[in-house]
C-alpha cells in the first residue's frame, strides 16, 4: 500500500505547515474499515448482523455519510501519521484544513498549521563551572549501624541504686489528664519507656530522668502548637507518673565473633569496610546526581527563550497528576492533602507553575545542546533502554518493547535517551569546584576552593 506523503514548512515565528496527500488505496482501506464496523451494528431486515454487503450498507446510510464517518474515523491516524513523516513535534493542538472525503477512488489532502517548541538562544554551555560536594565519611557514621545492631542484641537488667538516666528503660505507670479530665489514650500500666526516644509529648522523658524506683512525681507539660488532634495543640496537660522499675541495656562486647554470628562478615574491620565503602558509593552518586542537577541549571540560567504558555500549562497539569497519584498511593486525596497541611491550593498550583517552567525550560535547552552537537539516538539504544525498564520494573523485556512501539511512545523514550546524553555532555565538560567541608575558623579567611579540572 503506498504511503502518505507529508511536507512540512516553515511559517513565521515557531510555527510549521504541514501538508498532507493520503493516497487513494489508503482512502480506500479506511472507507471499507468504516464499513466493517458500521456493518457490526446495523440490522437490515433480510441479513444477518455484521453480513450485511457493503452495496446494501451504502444504499441504507448513504455514502455521504459513510465518507463523512471515515473522515472522522482516519483523520487523527492520517495527522499523527504525517507528523511521524515530516519529523514536526508541535506543542498544542493543530489547526485544521481539510475538506470533506468525497471518492474513495480518489487520494485526499488537508493541511495543519502547529507551533513547535521554541529554540533558546544559549550562553556558554561547554566548560562551566559548578560546585561538587567534597565526599566524605566519618568514622562515627560508620560505627552507627554497628551500635545499632549491638542494641538490636543488648540484654535489659533491672539496676537499683541509682537514679533512671538517658538510655535506660523504665517501667512507668502514668494517667494524664488536660483541665481535670482523663486525657483520652493518655494513661497506662506497666509502660516500658526509653529515655530519651522522644516518644511522648516534649519534656516528658526530661522530667522522667533523674528519678528512683518507687518515686512518683507530677509532671506539667504543654502540647506543641502543631500537635494533632488539633483540640490538644498548645494546652497544658498533667501526667501523675510511678516509676516501678529501672532497666539497663548492656550492649553485647564489640568481637569478631559477634559480628559473625549476626552479620555476613567475619570480622569488625570487614563490616567496617563494607559499611564505609557502601556509604562512600552512595554519597558520590549522590553528589553526582546533584553537580549534574546544578550543571543543567547553570546551562540553563544563561540561556534565553520564550516559552509558550501551553507549555507551562501542560507540564503543570502533569505534575499536579504525578502528587495526585502519589497522594492516592499513600490513601490520601489533593484536597485531604490541601486540609491538613493547611497550604492553598493556590499556592500549591503556583508553585507547581515555576516547576513546570524550569522543567520545560531545562528540556528547550537541552534539546538545542543536542542538535547543536548532533547527538542522535539509534534504535538499538531504544530497546536497550526498554529492557533496562522491563528489568527495573521486573516485566518481560520483549512485551515491553511490543507495548512501546504499539502505543507509539518509542519517539519519547528516544527524546529523553537523546536529552539524557546532552546531559552526560555538559556533566563531562563541567569543572567541579570542589567545595570543603571543614568550615573555616573566625580568625582565618576560607580557602579558596580547589578546582579540578576534567
Amino acid at each position: 500500500m503506498a504511503e502518505i506523503k507529508s511536507t512540512a514548512s516553515k511559517l513565521d515565528g515557531d510555527q510549521f505547515k504541514v501538508e498532507v496527500e493520503v493516497p487513494a488505496e489508503e482512502v480506500k482501506a479506511q472507507v471499507d474499515h468504516t464499513l466493517k464496523h458500521m456493518a457490526a451494528d446495523v440490522r437490515i431486515a433480510g441479513f444477518r448482523k455484521g453480513k450485511v454487503p457493503k452495496p446494501v450498507l451504502i444504499s441504507h446510510f448513504g455514502k455521504e455519510t459513510i465518507l463523512s464517518q471515515t473522515l472522522r474515523d482516519a483523520l487523527p491516524g492520517w495527522y499523527e501519521k504525517a507528523l511521524a513523516i515530516s519529523g514536526v513535534e508541535p506543542i498544542d493542538s493543530p489547526d485544521l484544513d481539510f475538506g470533506e472525503l468525497e471518492d474513495q477512488n480518489q487520494p485526499y489532502a488537508f493541511n495543519a498549521t502547529v507551533q513547535v517548541a521554541p529554540r533558546p538562544k544559549l550562553s556558554k554551555y561547554i566548560g562551566v563551572e559548578v560546585e561538587k560536594e567534597v565526599v566524605t565519611v566519618k568514622e562515627s557514621e560508620v560505627e552507627e549501624p554497628i551500635d545499632r545492631m549491638r542494641k538490636r542484641a543488648a540484654r535489659l537488667e533491672t539496676v537499683t541504686g541509682r537514679p533512671a538516666a538517658a538510655g535506660d528503660f523504665v517501667i512507668i505507670d502514668f494517667d494524664g489528664t488536660v483541665a481535670g479530665e482523663p486525657l483520652e489514650g493518655g494513661s497506662a500500666k506497666d509502660y516500658m519507656l526509653e529515655i530519651g526516644s522522644n516518644a511522648f509529648v516534649p519534656g516528658f522523658e526530661e522530667q522522667i530522668e533523674g528519678m528512683e524506683s518507687g518515686q512518683s512525681k507530677k509532671l506539667t507539660l504543654r502540647f506543641p502548637e502543631n500537635y494533632q488532634p488539633g483540640d490538644l495543640a498548645g494546652k497544658e496537660v498533667e501526667f501523675d507518673v510511678n516509676v516501678k522499675e529501672i532497666k539497663e541495656r548492656l550492649l553485647p562486647e564489640l568481637t569478631d565473633e559477634f559480628i559473625s554470628e549476626n552479620s555476613e562478615f567475619d570480622k569488625v574491620d570487614e563490616l567496617r569496610e563494607d559499611i564505609r565503602s557502601r556509604m562512600t558509593k552512595a554519597r558520590e552518586a549522590a553528589a553526582e546526581g546533584n553537580f549534574r542537577e546544578q550543571v543543567l541549571k547553570t546551562v540553563a540560567g544563561e540561556a534565553e527563550v520564550d516559552i509558550p504558555e501551553v507549555m507551562i500549562e501542560n507540564r503543570t497539569g502533569d505534575l499536579v497528576k504525578e502528587m495526585e497519584a502519589a497522594l492516592q498511593a499513600s490513601g490520601m486525596t489533593f484536597d485531604q492533602y490541601v486540609e491538613q497541611t493547611g497550604v492553598t491550593r493556590d499556592v500549591i498550583m503556583e508553585n507547581f507553575r515555576h516547576e513546570a517552567a524550569e522543567q520545560v525550560k531545562e528540556d528547550l535547552v537541552l534539546n538545542a545542546v543536542a542538535e547543536n552537537e548532533g547527538i542522535e539516538v539509534g534504535d538499538e539504544e531504544i530497546e536497550e533502554e526498554i529492557r533496562r525498564q522491563a528489568e527495573r520494573r521486573k516485566v518481560d523485556a520483549d512485551k515491553l518493547i511490543q507495548q512501546t512501539r504499539a502505543a507509539g511512545r518509542e519517539s519519547f523514550v528516544k527524546s529523553n535517551l537523546r536529552k539524557r546524553k546532552a546531559l552526560d555532555l555538559l556533566a563531562e565538560k563541567a569543572i567541579p569546584v570542589l567545595q570543603k567541608q571543614t568550615a573555616p575558623s573566625k580568625d582565618t579567611k576560607a580557602e579558596e576552593p580547589e578546582i579540578i579540572k576534567p
